[in-house]
């Protein structure tokens, strides 16, 4: 059996101590080979010694001295910091210490390395892309607190605007999750299990506007994860689109495959609990008088999960079944991933009595008992999650053929362990 992997322990440095940064002096005469080494282990000493906030400085320093007016500083100070990243707060440092933008042998070293495409680019480039960035954000942040100071000059006491107050409240739900992002960075923890994200969104009073505002901070996020963890082909990629896909790769060099799988995996469960508390707020609605017996009456014996923390995955109102064409379930405890279509199809929608699907007690009625059927699901997480994104009937039964395991019939019962996923 193969040495378990011992995991680094994080450097007993304390904020502020007196350490003598990489000396670049000669660079001139290094090969490209231990330029590129030598930036490595400069990159990770940063990285090792010093958390964001202390690296921010030179960012300051390095705009200053590159054309940026006081102006642009007071902007980008404005921004949260990970809109500049600290990572291009390290590349700030390791300029201001005397390494070179551009450096002709290291690139030629790079172009013969296995696994590698294009050219090396000037690290400016990637910390101008950040700084812009935080430009854009700090500039809406300045522009949000000069607004707000002109209204405190007319009202004694500053009322927030709802969207402020939203916003607030966002981000004080989302502190938690910040820290845990900080803990692995800085190795205090080395995954996210025990972290029981809609237990704490849910204890902070997330509602759906929050969890709306909340899901949209980090789908951005976990876009770059996803890139990172399957590089598109560069094959039809613009210099420009190479270019941005080479230093989002650097600009994550000091995590491994199997840390950015977790970030990757953490971000979903993040945007996943936001999911399941608008579908929550939605399935939960409570619903409008109707003159006439309503699919609400009809279906308020059914025994159903609302929703299943483990798989992230949440009920669509159960009223949504009465009339539908097709239905789909999934069971949380055998993991059986189920489709009903009923045996009287409304093909125009018009919602004729007697056609669709219908529920009498816990049982549907009116469904196809031979094309209606289930098949287990081998990594029911990543299913579920690509289920969600089929918003057509088509979709979602051409991603159903291509299921391995052997499909068996429903039997239309429906148990306090089945989810219903969707109608169509």
């Amino acid at each position: 059996m193969a040495a378990r992997k011992k995991a680094r322990v994080t450097p007993n440095v304390k904020r502020g101590s007196k350490l003598k940064a990489p000396d670049w002096t000669g660079h001139e005469d290094w090969s490209g080979e231990q330029f590129h080494r030598f930036k490595q282990n400069a990159h990770r000493w940063y990285y090792d010694n010093y958390q964001t906030g202390d690296l921010m400085p030179a960012v300051w320093a390095w705009m200053e001295n590159n054309g940026y007016g006081k102006e642009d500083i007071a902007k980008c100070k404005a921004a949260p910091q990970h809109h500049v990243s600290s990572t291009a707060a390290i590349v700030c440092n390791l300029l201001n210490d005397g390494m070179p933008d551009y450096y002709k042998p290291h690139d030629e070293y790079w172009q013969t390395l296995p696994g590698t495409s294009g050219s090396v680019k000037p690290s400016s480039d990637f910390v101008r892309k950040r700084i812009e960035e935080a430009l854009t954000r700090g500039e809406q942040v300045v522009e949000e607190k000069k607004q707000e100071e002109e209204k405190a000059k007319v009202l004694e006491k500053y009322i927030p605007s709802i969207q402020q107050r939203m916003r607030e409240q966002v981000n004080t739900m989302s502190e938690f999750i910040e820290q845990a992002f900080d803990d692995f960075t800085e190795e205090k923890i080395t995954d996210f299990k025990g972290i029981e994200i809609i237990k704490q969104l849910r204890a902070q009073g997330c509602k759906q506007p929050h969890a709306r505002l909340l899901s949209g901070d980090y789908l951005p996020l976990l876009d770059e994860y996803k890139e990172l963890l399957n590089p598109p082909s560069t094959a039809n990629m613009t210099e420009q689109e190479k270019d941005y896909a080479q230093q989002l790769k650097d600009g994550y060099a000091h995590y491994d495959k199997k840390q950015i799988k977790k970030l990757h995996d953490f971000v979903i469960s993040v945007v996943s609990a936001c999911d399941a508390i608008i579908a929550e707020s939605k399935a939960t609605r409570k619903p409008r008088r109707m003159s006439k017996k309503a699919p609400e009456q009809i279906v308020k014996k059914m025994k159903y999960k609302i929703s299943d923390e483990k798989y992230a995955v949440t009920s669509i109102p159960p009223e949504k079944i009465i009339g539908a064409n097709c239905l789909v379930v999934f069971n949380s405890k055998t993991r059986k991933l189920g489709v009903y279509y009923t045996s009287v199809e409304d093909p125009t929608g018009a919602g004729r009595d007697g056609s669709g699907l219908h529920v009498k007690g816990t049982t549907l009625e009116r469904f196809h008992e031979e094309n209606s059927v289930a098949c287990t699901l081998r990594k029911p997480m990543d299913q579920l999650q690509e289920v969600k994104t089929l918003n057509t009937r088509k979709k979602f039964e051409n991603w159903f053929t291509k299921l391995s395991t052997t499909p068996v019939k429903m039997n239309g019962r429906i148990n306090p362990e089945t989810v219903l996923l969707a109608v169509y």
